[in-house]
Order: structure tokens, then sequence, then C-alpha cells
């Protein structure tokens, strides 16, 4: 079959990226012709594209930025040839970057389209100045205006969908079924009136593969955490911790930290004179901190005196080879939209890391609202998974203290036999082949098959809302849309 990994273009794609990077080696090797196309606000030129792609590929592009550049960490796919990177995602030829405004756009699209059999959708375009810049962009939906033979199936990566993209109910007569990244992305869809199935975030796992058996001993980064710096990741709240994690050890005895990544909270935090107030140390975050550094200096620059390496914006590779020679992988994110749906959220770094057999770090979400506390919320993952649990509210000190606790606790043997118990979860569960072997059989089947196998919610009054206010007040485009094929 001939798969197309399609997307309208996103500010910033974070895991998603290694999402479609699985994904296609999946299909890859499961025997299907698969590609990647981005429909853009603006057209790339091909001596622009070229002019680029041999600059990452002699390694002088990443030499000329500085190391917590977005346009950062580019690593090739072997699979499709192509370049991506964490923060832009994948970096295509014009052949495969389309801009929408481009008077033959439509023509092109249709062009590329006319032989596929399945598109995964990731992204479609939502409230974004960029959309309207050039004028009204209210066609956005003819690029969904293809034949049944095309089965097209739209991917949810984010618990907000049922919020920021819950227009794609517009297209609910053109998309056959949503795949659902995480539980929280399955649970949110209920309000939308699309049949969806629970394709946990996957990675691409050989046959047969086993864990990497690097001995607790011999990894030498204690702690790792790499994350776009946006507000739900809660980067500050580890950083603030980094200081009562090498308080009272001799500097030679430091816990070796390491962190990566970048985005626009970084630059806030990092900032001389554009700081967020919420980036300073204060007894108001940190009860334990000490009055003569209250508002004084930055949480950024104490934690570097404690310590913190910052590695900027790794490559995906880069990362990998990171997690190898980690004992523990901390993801400190947490938000109060997710807590409605689950327990933690297992995202890409996570999965990451236990492919990787480093020791997950979690969030514990229970009493960030009613709903938290509700015994209905079913996390199987929560339950399962071995990890290092630290409350969402944890102070600084609580945090480092969970921490500490862990790596001194934790034996080789106990390392070994949870680490090794993490690995065979994401064997079953997170494996990208099995998710593409599923997506396959469900697209074979059709509208039978699926209305058959899967649940369908139903649009919520929120939700109806605001695709009225996405679909007509913000694009102009009249609902219900009068399809034309």
């Amino acid at each position: 079959m001939r798969v197309l990994i399609s997307t309208f273009w996103i500010t910033k794609f974070g895991g998603i990226v290694e999402y479609m990077h699985s994904m296609i080696q999946a299909f890859h090797e499961l025997g299907h012709e698969v590609d990647v196309v981005e429909l853009k606000p603006t057209q790339i030129s091909q001596s622009q594209y070229d002019r680029k792609y041999r600059e990452i590929e002699s390694g002088a592009y990443q030499k000329k930025i500085v190391p917590h550049s977005q346009s950062g960490g580019y690593c090739k796919d072997e699979t499709s040839g192509y370049f991506y990177n964490t923060y832009y995602g994948y970096f295509l030829p014009p052949s495969n970057s389309i801009g929408v405004y481009e008077s033959d756009a439509l023509e092109r699209w249709r062009k590329l389209t006319e032989t596929a059999d399945i598109i995964l959708w990731n992204f479609m375009p939502t409230k974004n100045s960029e959309w309207v810049k050039k004028g009204k962009f209210d066609f956005w939906w003819r690029f969904y205006d293809l034949p049944k033979s095309v089965k097209q199936v739209f991917l949810v990566h984010d618990a907000y969908f049922n919020v920021r993209a819950c227009n794609v109910s517009a297209l609910k007569k053109k998309i056959l079924f949503l795949g659902c990244a995480h539980l929280a992305a399955y649970q949110c869809c209920s309000e939308i009136g699309i049949r969806r199935n629970l394709l946990l975030n996957p990675r691409y796992i050989p046959d047969g593969a086993k864990m990497p058996k690097i001995p607790y001993e011999k990894r030498t980064t204690d702690f790792f955490a790499a994350h776009m710096f946006k507000s739900m990741k809660h980067m500050e709240e580890l950083i603030a911790a980094i200081p009562y994690i090498n308080k009272k050890r001799e500097k030679d005895d430091w816990y070796k930290i390491v962190i990566a990544g970048t985005g626009i909270e970084y630059s806030y935090m990092t900032s001389e004179d554009k700081i967020k107030s919420n980036y300073m140390c204060t007894k108001k975050r940190d009860p334990n901190l000490p009055d003569k550094l209250d508002g004084k200096i930055s949480l950024w620059n104490r934690a570097l005196k404690f310590g913190m390496e910052y590695r900027g914006q790794m490559s995906g590779q880069a990362v990998f080879t990171e997690l190898q020679n980690t004992k523990f992988a901390i993801d400190p994110s947490w938000a109060d939209h997710y807590a409605k749906y689950c327990r933690t959220h297992i995202n890409g770094f996570i999965i990451e890391s236990m492919m990787h057999g480093a020791y997950p770090v979690l969030r514990d979400y229970r009493g960030l609202n009613k709903e938290s506390e509700s015994d209905d919320i079913y996390d199987p993952l929560f339950e399962n998974i071995r990890a290092v649990i630290v409350p969402w509210d944890a102070t600084p000190k609580q945090f480092a203290t969970a921490l500490k606790k862990a790596r001194e606790t934790i034996t080789p043997k106990q390392f070994l036999q949870d680490t090794k118990h993490n690995f065979n979860i994401v064997m079953e569960l997170f494996n990208a082949k099995r998710n593409a072997e599923e997506i396959v059989r469900l697209c074979k089947g059709g509208r039978k098959l699926v209305k058959q196998e899967l649940e369908r919610g139903e649009d919520s009054e929120n939700v109806q809302r605001i695709t009225k206010e996405i679909m007509t007040d913000f694009f102009g485009i009249k609902l219900p849309i009068e399809w034309e094929t």
C-alpha cells in the first residue's frame, strides 16, 4: 500500500517527529511505500532547499548556530532520505512541501495523493495568524476532499484536542478514524463524533530486539531530561530541585545531571533582562530557599552552580545515546487538563528511556483537580510501569529528595529487573510495527470494520461551539461542508 504521512504546518513538533520517524520505518519494513508531505503557508524553492540540505549534510549548518537554537539537532531519516529535527519536523523538498497559497497547490496535492491508499494526518489549520497573513484561507478543507478510496486517518497527539483542534469534527465524513497516541488523548476525544482507536505513541523496535544491558554502575549520567521548554513540561521545577540534589555533597562527588532541549520558555528562563518572575528563586516557590537568595538569582544560574550540564538542542540519535548512559530519565511535566483523564503522562522521552534501559521518573497528577481524585480514572500504564513517582506539587527539596532516594536505594539488581519489565511493556504496547499493522487492517476493512470495532463519541456543545469559532468565524468556511468528491 502507499502511505502518506501528511501535516499542515505547525510551529513546533517536539516528540511527534519521532512518532513520524518510527512509523515511516515500520511501514517500510512491512513492505509499504511511505512518504512525507507538508502543507505550509509559504513555498520553499529548490535552490533554498538544496543549499540548506548541503549545509546540514556537511555539518556546516550546525556549526553556524548556537547550541540552544531551535534549528539544531538535525539527523537523517535513512528510510525516507529526509533530514528532520525535534522542533521543525521534517525538512522536505519543494516536491513534498506545498505552499498552500500557490496557484497550483491543490493540483499538486491531488497529484501526490491520486495513488495513495492511506493518509495519516498530524495537524490541520486552527486559529493561527500565519494562515491568514496572505489572505483568506477558506479553502483548506479541499485538501481533505479526496475520493473514498483514500483512507484518511487523523492522529491525535494532544489531550487538548477537544479544545484546540476539535474542528476535526467538521471533517468527519472524510476521516475514517482518530488514532490516539495516549490515554488522555483517547478520553478527550469522547467529545468528538468520530470513531477512535488507541494507538499508543510508537517507537520503531526491530523484531527480536533486546534492551541494551548496560550495567547500572557503567551508566555515568545520574539524571537526564531532554524536553521542549514549554509551560506544560515544567522544566523549571526540575531545575529548581537541582541544588538540593547536590547540596551537602563534595563537588567531586556531585551527581551528574544533564538537561537538554530548547523553546520559548528556555529563552525566558535564561534571559538577562526578560526573565519571567516565575523563573527566579523565591521563597514562594521554594520554602527551603535561604533568605539571602530570595529574588536574587535565577533558577537557571543557581542550578549551574550546583553542577547542571546543559546540552542544547540534541538530535534524536544523541538523546538515545545519552539514555543508554543514563540511570534515571526525568519527565517533570504535568497539566491540569491531562489530570482529568489519566494519573500521569507517558510521553515520547519516557518511552525512549524505557527502550534504552533508563529508569523513568514521572509525576503523579492526583490532586490537581476534582476529576483527578475520581476512582473512575483507569490508567493501567501508571499502575504497571515501574518508575520513580514525584507528586505534581512537590517542592524543589521534595523533588530532589525523591530523586536522591531512588539513586541511593535502588540496587543494580532491582534496576535491571525493573528496566527489563519496562522494556517489555514498550515492546508490547508502544511498537510502531504493530501500530502500522493495525492501521492497515482497519483501512482495508473500511467503514464497516471501523464501525464494528471502534468506539465513537458525540460532538459536545463545547466542541460544536469551538468548531464554529474556528471554521466559520475565523476561516469563513460555511458549515456543514459541501464535499465535492
